[in-house]
């Protein structure tokens, strides 16, 4: 059996044992090795159950059935290593982490919020965004009390956190597109949303929310461009603890060493973006050009158009033949 931390609550000590269980495991065996009564159990499991967690009730006891999980006290101690958060909110299914975050950044929780599923995950602009299970869908919230603009820079140096993992950690070679996506063969494999509130020019907190297709199938729909996960690209299922690990380590690092230029010039490093033609759609029009660089103070997206170059601060790019 596993060995357990005291601030694991029931449920997660339950849900620990179940996940490293070749087989059922008996109400009376997880009543004994926790040292609680069997409806201390029951009700846990019930708990569990009400989360969507799929545990399987047999003659021979409880089955996970679904058991490639971000197990809570490896979160913990994970947490434990880095200086920007003080705890992990784990969920096995919520309609969204950034509506989970934004309560508990209006309460000031340092906290990093992951869930396994999402049933209103969400992109850009309200899109929908399919998050199964296998996939990383988590939101990240920073308190600093920094310049407002200087959170302009956070999806790129997300992104760019994202890349550098993705190559750590399984040897991929992904590209970047602005203005939030991480590409794998001109696939999106991950995205990037940013929530930022504050009063004149000081942030009061941000949250960043982080999709990688990671496990999980991917859907097409309602996506323009094309998707992929990374188990599709490697052809077999991916360590997604390790992943995650290499993205917060590697979001510490250049969140805390680099400034917004050296983050801007990183990012123009990997990207796919800079130097093709693109069509940019805002929200008041769209217009054809080519992508010549990012403006070096807040990351807009400089296109020579036949009639000049357009400075574009939000909107889609799309990649033209």
């Amino acid at each position: 059996m596993v060995k357990f931390k005291p601030k694991m609550s029931l449920k997660e000590r339950i849900l620990e044992i179940l996940a490293n269980a070749p087989s059922e495991v008996s109400g009376e065996v997880l009543a004994k090795e926790l040292y609680v009564s069997r409806t201390a159990v029951w009700k846990a499991i019930q708990g569990l159950k009400n989360e969507g967690i799929e545990i399987q009730a047999t003659k021979k006891g409880y089955f996970l059935k679904y058991k490639d999980l971000l197990l809570p006290s490896r979160l913990n101690e994970l947490v434990s290593k880095l200086i920007l958060w003080e705890k992990v909110v784990y969920k096995f299914e919520v309609s969204s982490t950034m509506d989970v975050a934004k309560e508990l950044a209006e309460r000031g929780d340092k906290a990093i919020v992951i869930a396994e599923k999402q049933t209103a995950g969400r992109g850009r602009l309200s899109r929908a965004w399919k998050s199964d299970l296998g996939g990383l869908w988590i939101t990240l919230i920073l308190l600093d009390k920094r310049p407002l603009k200087s959170a302009l820079g956070f999806p790129f140096l997300s992104a760019l956190a994202v890349a550098n993992a993705l190559k750590k950690t399984y040897n991929l070679s992904p590209t970047l597109k602005w203005p939030n996506d991480v590409l794998l063969s001109e696939k999106k494999v991950a995205g990037i949303l940013l929530e930022v509130k504050g009063e004149t020019d000081l942030m009061e907190y941000a949250l960043i929310g982080v999709g990688v297709n990671l496990n999980n199938k991917v859907s097409q729909e309602p996506f323009e461009q094309k998707a992929i996960s990374v188990s599709e690209c490697l052809g077999k299922e991916v360590d997604r603890f390790a992943f995650l690990s290499s993205l917060l380590q590697n979001f510490k690092a250049l969140y805390l060493n680099l400034s917004m230029q050296e983050i801007l010039r990183n990012w123009k490093s990997l990207s796919s973006t800079l130097g093709r033609p693109v069509k940019v759609r805002t929200l008041n029009e769209s217009f054809e050009g080519v992508a010549l660089d990012l403006d070096d103070d807040d990351g807009a997206l400089l296109v020579q158009t036949e009639t000049g170059i357009r400075k574009v601060y939000s909107g889609d790019c799309f990649y033209l033949r």
